[in-house]
């Protein structure tokens, strides 16, 4: 017996031996010998880029650059590339256009060539995908629409897309209205009691919310902010933790601010599930189904896939993950847009004017409406260049699916790909020795004809079948909210206004935007 248990023991711990070196071998080449190989694999092609580090890649200097460009602000300039890509502005100048960085293990290419961003968000033969591991954006966005890829994705998008056609843009504009009209009579009485300065940042914010929350929610709007408010909170508590974020396992741990994003989903979820069981129990409508908001609009096409041979819809998890990507897609991207806007006709208040006489021409004392604000062709010159400068995506990343070439670079699956559209849109080869500046006119003859390369430098909204769905709610929003503006007021920048543009998913300004209002119709007592 005693033999026998020896036998035994010396053979568990010889297994369990083995189990160790044979995970410690995999490790090994996972964290070490592969990313060598594929750095020899790139520098074979001439690609160079900052040396690999173990387990961590590049993702401290990433960090350090980013946070010593936070630490300052700048001066009023549209330079402002070294500030938002500080780590593309020094390794580019070291390593070339296009580099190698590690962001932990993971090999990420940088490229910034206009046209072969285009051609790589314009595959169609699924070589390049969203990311499959991204903590930080599948704990803001779950899986939605934007982190999908193949099959489910295409499900989804069959689903959400008739939320944006042009006869549902048409009924948004009423509710894109009241919410303007709510922000402009709090401003005019801001300024009547003699305080004329306000952040637009945080009143656009407040402002894309409560138009989101309509649209989307429909008469249930105030349940909806409730939710939206609920989302914002979980966003932020992204942010605070992104680089921890990037640690395999860390989201599952039950630290403090981990339970509160846990706790924030739990009630998100219960919230959307009673807005869910509410509308499924009023059943649908003769004339509108389920309803003509983007939740009605979303049941309604579940509807019609259940009575036809698909039988698919949506799980709970999955309505939520599509209702943030609708928050963030459309809060936080509009509201920013908004804001450089109007930071941008503050500075240049020629400009200004000429908006202001066009859609006095066009609007005059009305409430813009669909058909009017298509006619706003300068202000779509001064959005065009707004969007160019101060994209509210600054990168775009895509993951290699399979084994690929692109312009002559043999790119291996596992691979993430950059194209940082914020350079594509301030490179002097494409846009002229202007590029850094505000002028509107090279939109004048349309977005084909205003850089050099007419066919592929302009992609704000991203190409090809990834491209966004909501850019023209996202487009009509801001029109809307700027012409009933500028109908109502005159705006220079704040003496307080510290230029600060930083991107986290989405670019804003790091301290705000605080703006001077005059009311151009102090006489009136109403918007």
């Amino acid at each position: 017996m005693e033999n026998s248990l020896f036998s035994i023991t010396e053979i568990t711990f010889f297994s369990f031996g083995f189990l160790v070196a044979f995970l410690a071998a995999k490790l090994t080449i996972a964290l070490w010998w592969k990313p060598l190989q594929i750095a020899k694999h790139f520098q074979s092609q001439g690609i160079a880029g900052p040396p690999y580090k173990l387990l961590l890649g590049n993702s401290l200097e990433f960090t350090k650059f980013m946070y010593e460009a936070t630490a300052n602000s700048m001066k009023l300039s549209h330079d402002i590339v070294a500030r938002v890509q500080p780590w593309y502005s020094y390794w580019s100048k070291i390593y070339g256009s296009t580099f190698l960085m590690w962001l932990g293990p993971i090999p990420t290419l940088v490229i910034v060539r206009c046209e072969l961003g285009k051609e790589a968000l314009g595959d169609k033969m699924g070589s390049y995908g969203k990311l499959k591991w991204d903590p930080v954006m599948k704990d803001i966005l779950g899986e939605g629409l934007v982190e999908l890829n193949g099959d489910k994705r295409a499900h989804h998008r069959r689903i959400v897309n008739p939320s944006f056609h042009t006869d549902k843009l048409k009924d948004m504009v009423c509710c894109m209205v009241e919410s303007t009209v709510n922000m402009l009579q709090k401003w005019e009485k801001a300024v009547k009691n003699d305080e004329k300065e306000v952040d637009v940042a945080e009143e656009f914010k407040a402002l894309t919310s409560d138009v989101i929350a309509r649209t989307a929610f429909g008469s249930s709007y105030l349940q909806g902010k409730h939710i939206f408010d609920l989302l914002a909170q979980q966003m932020s508590l992204a942010c605070q933790d992104s680089v921890k974020l990037m640690v395999p396992g860390y989201r599952f741990l039950p630290f403090k601010r981990n339970r509160q994003r846990w706790r924030l989903n739990r009630e998100i979820k219960r919230a959307l599930k009673e807005l869910i069981t509410k509308r499924e129990k009023a059943g649908p409508n003769t004339t509108q189904g389920y309803g003509n908001d983007l939740l009605g609009s979303m049941m309604n096409t579940i509807q019609e896939m259940r009575s036809s041979e698909s039988n698919q819809g949506l799980t709970i998890e999955e309505f939520i993950a599509e209702c943030k990507t609708f928050f963030i897609a459309g809060q936080e991207t509009t509201s920013n847009y908004l804001t450089f806007a109007i930071v941008l006709l503050a500075m240049h208040p020629d400009w200004q004017d000429q908006a202001r006489s066009e859609v006095q021409q066009v609007c005059g004392n009305c409430h813009p409406k669909f058909e009017t604000v298509n006619k706003l062709k300068t202000l779509g010159m001064i959005l065009n260049e707004v969007i160019r400068l101060y994209p509210p995506i600054a990168v775009f990343r895509r993951e290699i699916h399979k084994d690929t070439t692109l312009g002559g670079i043999a790119i291996p699956e596992g691979t993430q790909v950059i194209f940082p559209t914020l350079s594509f849109n301030h490179d002097t080869s494409l846009w002229g020795e202007d590029a850094n500046e505000f002028k509107p006119e090279r939109f004048s003859e349309g977005i084909s004809k205003a850089a050099k390369d007419d066919s592929a430098a302009f992609i704000p909204f991203g190409y090809g079948l990834r491209s966004c769905m909501g850019k023209n709610y996202a487009m009509l929003e801001t029109k809307v909210a700027l012409a009933m503006i500028l109908q109502r007021f005159s705006f220079v920048l704040s003496p307080g206004y510290v230029h600060a543009p930083t991107s986290f998913v989405t670019m804003f300004p790091q301290h705000g935007a605080p703006i001077i209002l005059h009311n151009l119709h102090s006489d009136e007592s109403t918007v």
